[in-house]
């Protein structure tokens, strides 16, 4: 599959795995509210072992939908529920605040975990 393809349908499952994103009953005010649940809750929902670390370079980054595009290295938590090529992917953050500052060729070292089917980042950082 060509690098561009595998890119579209990771954004299209990010997509759809955020659009199933169960309110219980509560009601978001904003697009973003749901982000904002996740950043505060992904430990609770997530164990240390589900997490995966990784470096990769910066392509894009959109901070209205809380998007960054990275070409990562391969990435394997411990617990195995995530793993995945080298690759270049559309990533969600949880929180867009972490996005401030970033820009296309940075290097960064980022935490990334499963959350709600989508592999979300929940930490990043630039790097030299």
């Amino acid at each position: 599959m060509r690098s561009s393809s595998m890119v579209f349908v990771a954004a299209i499952w990010t997509f759809l795995a955020i659009s199933a994103f169960p309110t219980n009953g509560q009601e978001f005010t904003r697009p973003s509210d749901w982000l904002d649940k996740l950043d505060r809750e992904h430990n609770r929902l997530v164990s240390k072992a589900g997490h995966v670390h990784a470096r990769g370079q910066v392509q894009t980054v959109d901070i209205g939908p809380g998007t960054v595009t990275i070409l990562s290295e391969e990435m394997a938590s411990p617990d195995k529920s995530i793993w995945m090529p080298a690759m270049r992917m559309v990533f969600h953050v949880t929180n867009r605040r972490m996005l401030g500052g970033l820009r296309p060729g940075d290097k960064v070292e980022f935490e990334a975990a499963r959350l709600r089917n989508a592999v979300m980042i929940t930490k990043i950082r630039k790097v030299r």
